[in-house]
């Protein structure tokens, strides 16, 4: 039986050892407070634990997880503007994000990727949904970043050519 478990240890321990390196993803958020819009539930200045922040990051990182292995994505995030708006009439409680045509989401990046540790690309970029009000599944969610994550989904496809939808939370 000793000798069996220690087969199946060595077994595991060499799987583990050949099996390529998981893609990561950094994400940096440039200066949160001057960020032109990041507040779900509230106008005024954020910082990087900031709930919409702690979404963003959680959306990146799980669509980089569709990044072949041995490749790195460094996200430094410049800018954020979610998706609507606080109108100024409505007061202070409850408050209330309208959605407009015209206030669709932006976020402006910068990124690195690595392969093995050597730089493959990198540029920066604004990503922006001019139809966000337009795709049947965010009608039908509650997730206050339901706007945000199908536009980074889009931008990890077109950009990365990973295609697979991020899991749910």
């Amino acid at each position: 039986m000793r000798s069996l478990s220690l087969f199946a240890a060595s077994t595991i321990a060499g799987l583990v050892a050949a099996a390529p390196a998981m893609a990561g993803v950094d994400i940096t958020f440039v200066n949160p407070r001057g960020f032109t819009d990041a507040g779900l539930y509230r106008v005024g200045r954020v910082d990087e634990n900031a709930p919409a922040l702690t979404g963003l990051r959680r959306i990146f990182e799980r669509s980089g997880r569709g990044l072949p292995p041995g490749q790195d994505l460094k996200i430094e995030v410049l800018d954020v503007d979610l998706a609507g708006f606080f109108p100024p009439w409505r007061g202070t409680r409850p408050p209330i994000r309208v959605m407009e045509p015209t206030t669709w989401p932006r976020i402006t990046l910068r990124y690195t990727l690595t392969q093995n540790g050597r730089v493959i690309g990198s540029d920066d970029a604004v990503l922006t949904d001019m139809t966000y009000l337009r795709r049947p599944a965010v009608a039908r969610s509650t997730d206050p970043l339901r706007f945000e994550e199908p536009m980074i989904a889009d931008w990890f496809a077109v950009r990365f050519g990973v295609t697979r939808r991020p899991a749910a939370r």
